[in-house]
């Protein structure tokens, strides 16, 4: 039953492998980068969407006929919401670009002002402005997303890789180039399947050579367990797809090894204290909790093993 759990995992986090992001210090983005990141994009397609954003804070939004309230989180958005949110909609569509006044709320804010999913086209109020609402974003986080003002300054820049195998440091690289500066946060949705699928199959291994020793009473078990051992290794790797942001020249460069653990343990401990987003939540939690059961379900097998 683990296992099934954990395979449904992987395959959900397969899913956020494409999303990435960057956060800068408050303001630091101008809105011409996105017609940059398009313009880059059109000789060598590296992302499928992109999307500036800047957040305002926690700010009421109400609805004006029925004075009711809610505290959200607004971000102001110019370009694809979905590059931040995948596929987090309940309901409606995302705005496009060129939209003005509409909006983008979650559930139970949605709940908490209407007592109703029903309200796609209703309207609520930030400030002196009325927002039409255009999609129901999933996720029980107050959330309001609207469209930029005209010449905003953004604090982050999120994108989706055309395929989810191109490499993250090439894709970052070229975010921070065309915006001038290093991220002070860096988001990979494909550190975080990569790291547990290579998690789940090396615990597989281990699980096979640890048999091999102990079942073998002769050494072509032990040897043939070992090479079963291997082959699931190396599926493994395929099945990761790590490419060249995780693969050295060669094996023996220990410093790459360091290096690359020191860089991805930041970008993990950096997205535990500060998680913009409902999509980038749900992506670390459910990386937790499939290490949590990969372990258990390796714990429970050879305790079941042992005692036989």
């Amino acid at each position: 039953m683990l296992n099934f759990l954990i395979i449904s995992h992987l395959h959900q986090l397969l899913s956020y492998a494409d999303i990435m992001g960057l956060a800068f210090g408050k303001e630091e983005i101008t809105e011409d980068v996105l017609t940059m990141i398009v313009r880059g994009n059109e000789a060598d397609k590296i992302f499928s969407e992109a999307v500036l954003w800047r957040s305002e804070g926690k700010v009421p939004v109400c609805i004006e006929n029925t004075g009711r309230e809610q505290m959200v989180s607004l971000y102001q958005m110019k370009g694809q919401p979905g590059a931040v949110f995948g596929r987090g909609l309940c309901a409606g569509r995302y705005f496009i670009e060129g939209e003005t006044s509409v909006c983008l709320l979650d559930r139970e804010t949605v709940r908490a002002l209407f007592g109703s999913d029903n309200v796609l086209g209703m309207k609520i109020k930030w400030e002196n402005t009325e927002y039409e609402i255009a999609g129901i974003l999933a996720g029980n986080q107050p959330l309001c997303i609207v469209p930029s003002e005209e010449g905003t300054l953004f604090d982050g820049v999120a994108a989706k890789k055309a395929e989810k195998t191109v490499s993250s440091d090439i894709a970052f690289s070229t975010l921070e180039t065309v915006i001038g500066g290093m991220g002070q946060q860096r988001i990979d949705g494909h550190l975080y399947y990569t790291t547990v699928c290579l998690l789940y199959f090396l615990l597989a291994a281990v699980f096979l050579i640890l048999f091999g020793i102990k079942a073998g009473k002769r050494k072509v078990v032990i040897i043939l367990c070992g090479v079963l051992a291997a082959e699931v290794l190396i599926m493994g790797i395929g099945f990761a797809a790590p490419g060249s942001d995780y693969l050295p020249s060669y094996w023996s460069d220990f410093d790459f090894f360091v290096q690359i653990f020191e860089e991805k343990k930041m970008q993990i401990q950096s997205l535990l204290h500060h998680q913009e987003f409902v999509s980038w939540q749900r992506m670390f939690g459910m990386w937790i909790w499939t290490i949590v059961m990969e372990m258990i379900s390796f714990f429970f097998s050879y305790r079941y093993w042992i005692s036989q």
